[in-house]
């Protein structure tokens, strides 16, 4: 009697832990979703989206957009937009840290920053995004 009550409490915590670890994965998947739709639905009083600036300066490249959790706690995301250069020159990553509770969008690395200083400027003519 002893092992069933045993093995029984022992799998009702592995059920347990393993709802807690899926549950988690599920609120974090959509925090990230919310963060990119945040980064590429963004747009200046310009009315300047940041995919089209992007695009703008990279006529022709693609766009890789990725995301990563950086604070589950805080919701704190991630995003990444990496345009590859042709030849040998390295890929160029702009970075942005969104705070899905504001929600907030701040630049993450040099590149970014720049990107958004241009959000105030005129609008590209061409350009999609991707």
């Amino acid at each position: 009697m002893l092992k069933k009550r045993t093995l029984l409490t022992a799998l009702t915590a592995f059920f347990a832990a393993a709802t807690v670890v899926w549950m988690q994965g599920r609120f974090e998947a959509a925090d990230e979703r919310s963060a990119l739709a945040l980064v590429q639905e963004y747009r200046s009083k310009t009315g300047a989206g940041l995919p089209q600036l992007i695009a703008h300066r990279h006529a022709q490249r693609p766009i890789t957009w990725s995301t990563a959790t950086e604070s589950a706690c805080f919701q704190h995301i991630r995003v990444h937009a990496v345009v590859d250069e042709p030849g040998p020159s390295a890929p160029v990553l702009y970075a942005f840290t969104v705070d899905i509770n504001g929600p907030v969008l701040h630049p993450a690395n040099e590149a970014t920053r720049d990107l958004m200083k241009q959000l105030d400027e005129a609008p590209p003519s061409s350009g999609g995004g991707q």
